[in-house]
Order: structure tokens, then C-alpha cells, then sequence
């Protein structure tokens, strides 16, 4: 749902974060702490303000929560649940919806860039693959 209006988009908050965040290390465990800081989610925020649709915007929360590591553990589950709720707070989802498919992009997302994990996101391919993530 690329068409919604830049005023009506939801975004989530540090906050929300954080108590992600937590979530997932009280459910998967790992480190607390923070390696770059809760600092690094504002910058990713605006960039996601200034991407143009929704699922671009998804990529960019996604992508850039692994890559900034708030986080000394956890980066990835999180970086999951946020895009995930960005995505049903905006009246969108992702279009792969088994959780190791999604694992297993996540765990290579570095390799994309935000052009193809916008793809992937909604339509569960990249051009590179044109197929799903092996």
C-alpha cells in the first residue's frame, strides 16, 4: 500500500524500540547493552521519513536497524518485529510469513540493498533471485 499519505504513515518510536528490544532477549536471550547506541534509531528514522512508500520505507527500518547495531545482541530479531509492525500499522504486511524464510533473508540482508529488500518485502523475490531467498 505504497499510496498512503506521507501525514497518515505510523512510525515507530524509540520507546517501542526499546521494549521490543527487551522482548526479544527475554524470549531468545542474549547480551543487554548497547554497542552504537539508541542514538543510531533517530537516524534511521529519518531516513525512513524521507523514503517514498511504504515497503521502501519498511526496507529502510529493516536494513538499517541490523546494520546500525543499537544493540549489542538481539539487532535482528528486532530490526524483524519492527519492520513487521510498521508494515501492519501502515495496512501492509510482508508477503513471506514462514519465519525461517524470513531468518534466513534477514540473516543475509547486508547483501541487498534497499531497492531489493523493499522487493522482497512485498513481493517475497528479488529480481536478482527471482525467486525466493535460498
Amino acid at each position: 500500500m505504497s499510496d498512503i499519505l506521507e501525514k497518515d504513515v505510523w512510525y515507530p518510536d524509540e520507546k517501542l524500540v526499546l521494549e521490543v528490544h527487551k522482548t526479544m532477549l527475554e524470549k531468545y536471550g542474549g547480551w543487554q547493552g548497547y554497542e552504537c547506541g539508541i542514538e543510531v534509531f533517530f537516524h534511521i528514522l529519518a531516513e525512513a521519513k524521507k523514503a517514498k512508500g511504504i515497503y521502501n520505507k519498511a526496507a529502510v527500518f529493516l536494513r538499517k536497524l541490523v546494520a546500525g547495531r543499537i544493540f549489542v545482541d538481539g539487532n535482528h530479531r528486532t530490526a524483524q518485529a519492527i519492520t513487521e509492525t510498521f508494515l501492519e500499522m501502515n495496512n501492509a504486511q510482508m508477503k513471506i510469513q514462514e519465519t525461517e524464510e524470513i531468518i534466513r533473508f534477514i540473516k543475509h540482508i547486508l547483501e541487498y540493498d534497499l531497492k531489493e529488500i523493499a522487493e522482497w518485502l512485498e513481493n517475497g523475490t528479488t529480481k536478482r533471485s527471482n525467486q525466493s531467498i535460498p
